[in-house]
């Protein structure tokens, strides 16, 4: 390297002396980094114009005081440990003259721009970026051999000198025949531009019609992109509102617009498709005014239902300005997109690229030329389109089965859905936090480079989800884990999760062990006799039904029944009918609908409710409230009054409510699950004394409020039946799914104490917090206690074994990370970051943070694996 050196022999000081001073100065403000390698002598000297000696001189001065050091058979390196720089201080710098100094101007308009890097993308499981293809799909074999022919015909010409501006003729020969098929543009090769993506297409028409006091107008919402170029050029952005038929043409702006920014086939975020009756008003507007459309199709490629509609390019050539990218068909590493132009534009279009940067890479627009024209292409979209209509179709049932039938909108194209969650579920900035906690990424509006003028809901509530880069199977698990972490988040409230939030539990209960020294057992868990006189039996031939409960209202008592009649399809009968709301909840009262449990009054964030016990008369709506013998309330919740009192009554019971939260019922044929799907819950006997045994605890089968408990079956073997039917009694039931369990179950029912750490227990023993499986009906019948539960035959899988017990005389302390389920050991500790083995957890420094997802030390929990 050549270090800026300047000598002056017009000083007394020798040349050796100003070179030692001027290095010494170099490495002390960190211009020559430590450890970097200096020039040898001869290159010094001869760049200095001055004898070999005296370079030499002066590094052996460095050298003695220990700023640089000698390397046998390397050279001369700056010391990676500097002397103590207070014995050597560094000359200030000159303060300046503020009366002879202006401030420095800043930019004349304030830039923003759009953010499209994935925050702490390898920290993340899941990641559910908008418009990001599939890495695994790009066609690298293919790619690397276009590039390898590219450089051996004329490759060493065609990196050695500049192209035309405006992209190879042969990339845009090929660019004009893949619009005329797909999109149905006809346009000659001397009106395409190729660019380095969308982004520049926008910049290049703001350039060409944009500027101090002119009128842009753009979508509402929109991409960030495209609203930050426009004020980035100085021009008013009127904002134009989108409903489910692309933008509303009777709110376009009456006063004259240079251009109007619209994305027709997949509207973003939104997803909607302008319909075609929409695009032609936009055009005879357009025309009438003298705008310009600017269409960005950026995600067209990927139609999953019908044949999509004319872009408006085709349509209107005269007035359109079109934007194509291969950033979501390829990937936006490559960064080539193009702009097609209408005939008067192309010159100027042309001129305004070679301002911006003289073309792009000629190698990509080779390879990309002859990919298209050979019809590799073609064939790399057919292929990705099956898959990304898997990922899609994966990414909407996941939805359903753990969010209802929550708003979804943009699934008839594209990469990316916009999802509206259902009450219950945080705004959507505090969501992405909760998933990220989770390793989840999904998007708001801002993180996911959209913009909204207004404080709408949609701009709140609004999330967008990516799914090209996942497979199905991840997508199913993402959002498993983003259900579970809203459920979780509930453990420790916050005013943006629930809207009259507790004490925070943490402070609470305070570091205790995830499970808890064992109490007298209690006869909590009524068995009827049938069931009683088994329950000793260590197996029995066939299992049976060893209870049956209905929960009517959510939260509150269990009610046990002698016998139900489910239907196909159905949830249980009279099962979750009503529910407490939480103070300002919006939840219409009379028709309400599913929502997630952080709408709710419940037993896992208000303990006062095991003080009293209720029962509902599912036929004649008939109330009561009693508290040990005495009996506190009793209405008819047909009433008006009657449902008033039940609020009034609540908001007295738990004093952590800062307002009267409100009584709903559920539509006809729905319930207040914990899931949005009509599922049954059963829990196996035999798994949860299976656990007793294993951790030297009482857990009371009520935790886990199941339809229905069966006994004598073997331990775990229910997750053996996921997938095939079995029979309860007159009914066939399909074996759904597992039960991921969640802070709930670690509040005893009895007590209303949080004593248990049940999810967590569960995964530090077995990998997994499942516990119980989900049924659907499939055929109508009765069930009744006592009734046989025919179950399919086969080897048990053993899908939980129990770890090896830990000896006595050696007990090994763990902790866990509540945000990733990191395990902390302090018998291995963590040599990597420093903590050697046997570090008790305490004594690690408080600013530590888990290593996985980056929590803080405070978020961890004691942990045990068997009992004390």
């Amino acid at each position: 390297m050549q270090i800026p050196l300047l000598l002056d022999r017009s000083r007394p000081a020798t040349l050796a002396l100003q070179i030692v001073e001027q290095l010494r100065d170099a490495i002390l403000r960190g211009r020559i980094a430590p450890g970097a390698r200096m020039p040898s002598s001869r290159r010094l000297a001869e760049q200095l114009d001055v004898s070999r000696n005296t370079v030499v001189r002066a590094y052996e001065s460095l050298t003695i005081e220990s700023y640089v050091e000698a390397r046998p058979a390397s050279g001369i390196f700056v010391a990676d440990r500097l002397p103590d720089r207070t014995v050597r201080a560094v000359q200030p710098v000159a303060p300046l003259d503020a009366a002879s100094h202006s401030p420095m101007p800043l930019p004349y308009v304030p830039i923003r721009a759009q953010d499209l890097v994935a925050k702490a993308r390898n920290r993340l499981i899941f990641d559910f970026f908008p418009g990001r293809p599939s890495a695994a799909l790009f066609p690298l074999k293919t790619w690397r051999r276009l590039v390898q022919a590219s450089l051996s015909h004329g490759g060493a010409v065609g990196l050695a000198q500049y192209s035309d501006p405006a992209g190879l003729a042969v990339l845009r020969t090929a660019i004009a025949s893949h619009v005329a098929a797909a999109r149905g543009i006809v346009a000659d090769v001397s009106r395409i531009v190729v660019t380095g993506g969308v982004q520049e297409g926008i910049n290049i028409a703001s350039r060409l019609f944009l500027g101090a006091g002119t009128v842009a107008a753009i979508e509402n919402p929109c991409y960030q992109g495209a609203r930050f170029a426009f004020e980035a050029w100085g021009a008013q952005v009127a904002s134009v509102p989108v409903d489910n038929e692309g933008i509303d043409t009777d709110s376009l702006p009456r006063t004259p617009t240079a251009l109007i920014y619209v994305t027709p086939s997949h509207q973003y975020p939104t997803g909607h498709t302008m319909s075609l009756a929409r695009r032609h008003a936009l055009i005879d507007w357009a025309r009438r005014t003298g705008c310009y459309i600017l269409e960005d199709d950026y995600d067209s490629d990927f139609c999953y239902e019908g044949s999509p509609l004319p872009s408006i390019a085709a349509l209107a050539p005269d007035c359109t300005i079109y934007l194509g990218t291969f950033s979501k068909s390829l990937g936006a590493g490559l960064r080539l997109g193009y702009i097609v132009v209408p005939e008067p534009l192309a010159q100027a279009a042309r001129s305004a690229k070679a301002l911006l940067n003289n073309g792009n890479s000629w190698l990509d627009q080779a390879a990309l030329a002859e990919m298209i024209r050979g019809g590799s292409y073609a064939a790399h979209l057919a292929r990705i389109r099956v898959r990304y209509k898997e990922s899609r179709d994966s990414l909407l049932l996941a939805l359903r089965r753990q969010f209802g039938g929550a708003a979804i909108s943009g699934a008839a194209g594209g990469l990316h859905l916009f999802w509206q969650p259902p009450p219950g579920v945080p705004d959507a900035h505090v969501l992405e936090e909760v998933a990220r906690r989770a390793r989840v990424g999904i998007y708001s509006m801002q993180s996911g480079a959209a913009y909204d003028a207004t404080d709408s809901d949609i701009a709140r509530r609004g999330v967008i989800l990516g799914y090209a880069a996942l497979l199905p199977r991840q997508i199913e698990q993402g959002m498993v884990r983003l259900s579970e972490a809203i459920d979780e988040a509930l453990e420790l409230p916050s005013a943006h999760l629930t809207t009259a939030p507790a004490a925070p539990l943490a402070l609470r209960f305070p570091q205790q062990p995830a499970l808890r020294p064992p109490e007298p057992r209690r006869a909590s868990f009524r068995l009827d006799t049938v069931a009683e006189s088994r329950l000793s039996m260590p197996s029995f031939p066939m299992p049976i039904v060893a209870n049956l409960y209905q929960y009517p209202i959510k939260g509150l008592s269990p009610q046990r029944v002698t016998g139900v009649t489910l239907q196909a399809g159905q949830i249980f009968p009279n099962d979750r009918l009503f529910a407490l709301t939480r103070p300002r909840n919006p939840a219409n009262s009379y028709i309400a609908k599913w929502a997630k449990k952080g709408m709710f009054v419940m037993l896992m964030l208000d303990e006062a409710l095991a003080e009293v016990s209720t029962h509902l008369d599912a036929e004649t709506l008939d109330f009561t409230i009693r508290q040990g013998s005495h009996q506190l309330l009793a209405v008819n919740l047909a009433s008006e009054k009657g449902r008033h009192e039940v609020e009034a009554f609540f908001q007295r019971l738990v004093p952590t409510l800062d307002g009267t939260p409100r009584l709903v019922r559920a539509e006809t044929g729905g319930h207040f699950m914990d899931k949005p799907d009509n599922v049954i819950s059963l829990i196996n006997l035999a798994t949860v004394r299976s656990l007793e045994e294993q951790w030297g605890f009482e857990v009371d089968p009520l935790r886990f409020r199941a339809n229905i408990y069966i006994d004598g079956a073997e331990p775990w073997s229910e997750f053996d039946w996921i997938g095939r039917d079995i029979a309860i009694g007159d009914a066939v039931l399909r074996v759904d799914r597992r039960n991921g369990r969640c802070g709930a179950t670690n509040v005893n029912p009895v007590t209303g104490r949080r004593d248990l750490d049940i999810p967590r227990s569960l995964r530090a023993a077995f990998g997994h917090k499942d516990l119980g499986v989900y049924l659907v009906t499939r055929k109508a019948g009765a069930v009744t206690v006592g009734a046989q539960v025919v179950v399919p035959r086969g080897p048990s899988q053993s899908h939980a074994v129990a770890p090896p017990p830990l000896a006595r005389d050696t007990p090994e302390r763990r902790f866990m990370c509540r945000g990733c389920y990191y395990v902390y050991e302090e018998q291995r500790g963590l040599p990597q970051q420093g903590v050697a083995p046997g570090t008790a957890f305490g004594a690690i420094p408080d600013t530590w943070r888990c290593p996985d997802c980056g929590t803080e030390k405070s978020n961890f929990r004691p942990l045990v694996f068997t009992s004390a």
